[in-house]
């Protein structure tokens, strides 16, 4: 069995990135979905906090990305598949490009939809029927498609802990 090296860490700027983008993820994604059954009236309050958490979440994943490129970081985790190999490193991509596509759908829809007016005015009536407001569609379903990838990461943390007893979150705590 292939014994990774678990005592390069990732940077500091990566480590705390990384878990305030999921404790906002964790947050975000819940606060969506209980938007979605809300009145268009109810639900200005949770817009703005929604779009503030969601442009940090923007931010920070600016920032990630560029920490990973210019930041030292541990070597790919090996599980001994090559399968498994390449699934982890599609998965963790995937995450950068959907974080981006979500952002920048939720931004359109703050846009085309009427709510950047709507909360400029204070007037829930300017946002668009959310059948009319095109990127939200697809900010729903990049949201639904993350959450899978985020369940197939914690799986592949626990698998990997299982098969190997290799704690794989030091790299990715201090």
């Amino acid at each position: 069995m292939f014994k990774n090296d678990l005592t390069k860490k990732f940077s500091s700027g990566t480590i705390i990135t990384h878990w305030l983008t999921a404790f906002l993820i964790l947050l975000l994604f819940p606060m969506g979905k209980y938007m979605a059954g809300l009145e268009t009236s109810e639900k200005m309050g949770f817009i703005k906090i929604h779009a503030v958490l969601g442009i940090i979440v923007f931010i920070m994943t600016i920032i990630r990305s560029w920490l990973f490129f210019k930041s030292p970081r541990p070597e790919d985790l090996k599980t001994g598949s090559n399968f498994n190999d390449k699934l982890v490193i599609w998965i963790h991509n995937a995450f950068y490009i959907l974080l981006f596509g979500i952002s920048i759908s939720g931004i359109g829809t703050m846009i085309l939809g009427g709510y950047g007016d709507a909360l400029m005015n204070d007037n829930a009536n300017l946002i668009l029927n959310k059948d009319e407001i095109m990127p939200l569609k697809g900010h729903e379903i990049m949201s639904v498609i993350m959450m899978v990838l985020l369940v197939m990461h914690i799986l592949g943390v626990i698998k990997h802990y299982i098969l190997t007893k290799e704690n794989t979150l030091r790299r990715i705590f201090w």
